[in-house]
């Protein structure tokens, strides 16, 4: 017989049908996840808004950096960071394309920063209201200024992916200059169905980029199979900034909307990171990936 927790959920299905995929992307990366980070990591923790806990999670080798890239993951990127002997961990049912390639960032040139939800949303995590918030860039700014004050020189440089890209497209206008560069992965440009209605228009159809004052990139997948994030939402965008179209890789294995498919770009991650890697220290990068 179902348990009341079991028919909450079926309820919840029913409602929005969206969650189906969600639960079975976390059932996915929950079998495939690691559950902590290297020894090496920095758990960081800053109070910007009062007694408002924002956590990121510093990765850096024992060299001279040159540039760090700050990852805000999708969803609700609700990752909980915290300590333990093992070293920090993390809620491994949440990690998107970011998180999941976090070592594929990480060079003695590039440090790698993963935001947390700040903990006066841990309830539920980010909503799209919270991620166009200026709560949430103040969050934000709290963790970039933090960075150069630990790594001065080194240029900083925002990656949001599907849901994150929303954080880091606001916070890019806000901060003009103060970061290097901004680039928004599997972004949801245009689309809001009607059962995310109350997490308010979750999407970036009203946002003009052209705010945005550092260089911006784009990356999708020409065969993104997430409802939410079709590359006929990026594709608008070529010629007004540059864009990265990945081709290939392996087929879906989850809803369509998480890291195991085209939205994640599943078998393309290394060359997927390198191009990223190539815009960022302004090298040449393939602009469609075959």
């Amino acid at each position: 017989m179902p348990t009341s927790f079991q028919k909450a959920i079926s309820r919840l299905v029913r409602v929005f049908p969206w969650i189906r995929s969600l639960l079975l992307t976390m059932s996915l990366v929950a079998a495939a996840s690691p559950f902590a980070f290297a020894a090496g990591s920095e758990l960081v923790q800053l109070r910007p808004r009062g007694e408002v806990v924002q956590a990121y999670l510093l990765m850096r080798e024992n060299t001279p950096i040159k540039a760090v890239v700050v990852l805000v993951s999708g969803g609700f990127g609700l990752l909980k960071f915290r300590t333990s002997e093992s070293g920090v961990q993390w809620d491994e049912n949440v990690a998107d394309f970011l998180v999941k390639n976090k070592d594929r960032f990480l060079d003695p040139d590039t440090a790698v920063a993963i935001i947390d939800a700040p903990s006066d949303q841990w309830g539920m995590g980010y909503t799209p209201k919270f991620r166009k918030s200026a709560e949430h860039v103040v969050d934000v700014r709290a963790v970039v200024n933090d960075i150069k004050s630990r790594l001065p020189g080194a240029k900083v440089f925002l990656i949001g992916n599907s849901q994150g890209s929303t954080s880091v497209a606001y916070a890019g206008k806000a901060f003009g200059k103060e970061v290097d560069g901004i680039v928004l992965s599997a972004s949801v440009f245009d689309w809001a169905p009607a059962s995310w209605r109350f997490l308010n228009d979750s999407n970036l159809s009203d946002f003009d980029f052209s705010q945005i004052p550092s260089p911006l990139l784009i990356v999708h997948h020409a065969d993104d199979r997430c409802v939410a994030t079709p590359f006929s939402s990026a594709v608008k965008y070529e010629g007004k900034f540059p864009l990265l179209i990945v081709r290939g890789g392996d087929p879906v294995r989850d809803g369509g909307c998480g890291p195991f498919g085209p939205h994640g770009f599943l078998g393309r991650e290394d060359a997927v990171v390198a191009e990223i890697k190539n815009w960022i220290y302004g090298r040449p990068f393939k602009a469609d990936l075959k």
